[in-house]
């Protein structure tokens, strides 16, 4: 059988719909946020705990990389038995980045819809997208129909299907209430981190932003420091320093304005402010902690995968040094669960490795393997922190989601005539045969685990099968899959009728 991958086109969006508009689409949405479903403020089925764990842009051929390599293959933290395994569907409303108004905004796309038909298609074709050949229909589909990181994400965390850049409203721009308001309500402490900018899609939407365009940083990041909703933000964006860690002669205030920059530091946000890799290690094991805090690692654009040095297609992970004075996305979220952790009400955490995307962007497939790594050893700390009982929160009383929002199109590395061949393994230490088949996103699948607390409704929303026999009778699929919005049913805790 053929094993498929996914991937999706990163369409970012333009700042044509700016931060004057929001507010008026704010104001005119009042106090009287709209969701999925409308769920009550304080659900009896919300699990104590709710750890939501997403590697940006990974399917399942990003996992099968980083598993060949490390030789872990099948063996990686999430494989265990008691993890429960599926698919999530991740299409878009509508692969447009701007709101619509009227009942047009709001209508889904038939077209984007993920279809096994469509996706898997065979069939030879001549077209191309961007610098890539097509090669076959399913490859030509999969890339026009992708979603982005913004909608993706909002889809999980509000349950609710939006176009490309949104970031937690619907088609018409109206916002949507989220999962981090509603653990918010229920009394949970909640908080997001990442290895990219603190208001990039994925974090702004699991922290409860609002905005038209994902390009609104600044209006952005303003939300999520004053809204209420977090008690703990970390990441990359610092105005001050580049990606090398150097100090600016002049701020960039691309990711945070400068008012809210000079309250951080002034210490007059009601966050205490962190950026020195060493703070960062501190809080992880930290006897005392602040109740509110934001960590900005001394970094610009990421972690670790902007840092200086050639990045070609070829190039093995570690070729470049890693950088050594930022912290990892394991001690930020070890510092992170140390804070939100001691909430008798319980706990949201988003973790976010952001970069695996980007490298993914990038066609380089070494960086993203580092990227993936780094993301694996989180998902490890979390599960020895549940193992141990810490601060009560265990697995009885929490639920963890290791995810995707979107995949890109890496396949096998005869994938221009054998359509969707897997990645071919080549052993431990070494870089696994693939090829790109594209720089932006699919429309495919990507996979879900789920373990603790209702991790078992995942299979009640399962429902859809991924197969498909084509004309030469090759099979393909992944077998039973939910879709995306769903999963924030699960995180409700009441899953799927």
């Amino acid at each position: 059988m053929y094993h498929a991958i996914n991937g999706n086109m990163n369409l970012h969006a333009s700042d044509s719909i700016g931060k004057a508009r929001f507010a008026v689409l704010l104001g005119l949405a009042g106090l009287c946020l709209t969701g999925a479903a409308a769920p009550p403020a304080q659900p009896g089925g919300l699990p104590k705990n709710i750890i939501l764990i997403e590697s940006d842009g990974t399917g399942a051929n990003t996992i099968a990389a980083s598993g060949m390599y490390t030789g872990k293959l099948g063996k990686q933290v999430f494989d265990g038995r008691q993890w429960i395994k599926s698919f999530a569907s991740t299409y878009p409303l509508r692969t447009g980045n701007q709101p619509i108004p009227g009942a047009d905004g709001l209508a889904q796309d038939p077209n984007t819809v993920y279809d096994p038909r469509k996706n898997w298609d065979t069939t030879p074709v001549t077209s191309t997208t961007g610098r890539y050949a097509d090669h076959f229909a399913g490859y030509a589909w999969t890339k026009r129909t992708a979603p982005d990181s913004a909608n993706t994400a909002s889809a999980v965390v509000n349950g609710r299907k939006s176009y490309n850049a949104a970031i937690n409203v619907d088609g018409n721009g109206m916002p949507l209430r989220t999962f981090a308001e509603i653990a918010h309500q229920a009394g949970k402490s909640a908080g997001v981190v990442t290895t990219v900018e603190i208001s990039d899609a994925t974090p702004a939407v699991a922290g409860g932003a609002h905005n038209v365009s994902r390009a609104n940083h600044t209006a952005i990041t303003h939300e999520m420091l004053t809204a209420g909703t977090l008690s703990v933000i970390m990441g990359t964006g610092n105005p001050d320093y580049t990606n090398d860690g150097q100090m600016r002669n002049v701020p960039d205030y691309d990711w945070i304005g400068a008012s809210d920059w000079s309250t951080l530091k002034a210490g007059s946000a009601g966050f205490k402010l962190i950026q020195d890799k060493a703070e960062f290690d501190a809080l992880s094991n930290a006897r005392t902690v602040p109740e509110k805090l934001v960590g900005i690692a001394r970094s610009f654009e990421s972690t670790q995968f902007n840092r200086a040095g050639a990045i070609p297609a070829t190039e093995a992970p570690n070729t470049v040094p890693r950088k050594a004075d930022v912290p990892s996305l394991k001690t930020m979220t070890l510092g992170a669960l140390n804070i939100l952790g001691r909430d008798r009400d319980g706990m949201f955490l988003m973790i976010e490795g952001g970069a695996v995307d980007r490298a993914m962007h990038a066609n380089n497939l070494g960086r993203m393997i580092e990227e993936r790594i780094e993301f694996e050893e989180t998902v490890e700390a979390v599960s020895a922190y549940l193992d141990a009982n810490t601060n009560g929160n265990n697995w009885s009383n929490t639920l963890v989601l290791v995810t995707g929002d979107h995949d890109h199109l890496l396949l096998g590395p005869d994938s221009d005539t054998v359509p969707f061949q897997s990645l071919v393994d080549k052993g431990k230490g070494r870089l696994p045969g693939y090829k790109w088949q594209h720089t932006g996103h699919s429309n495919q699948l990507v996979p879900v685990y789920g373990r603790g607390a209702g991790a078992p409704l995942l299979l009640t929303c399962a429902k859809r099968q991924d197969t498909y026999t084509d004309a030469q009778g090759r099979k393909f699929g992944r077998g039973a899959y939910l879709d995306q919005t769903e999963i924030f049913s699960v995180m409700m805790g009441r899953g799927c009728q």
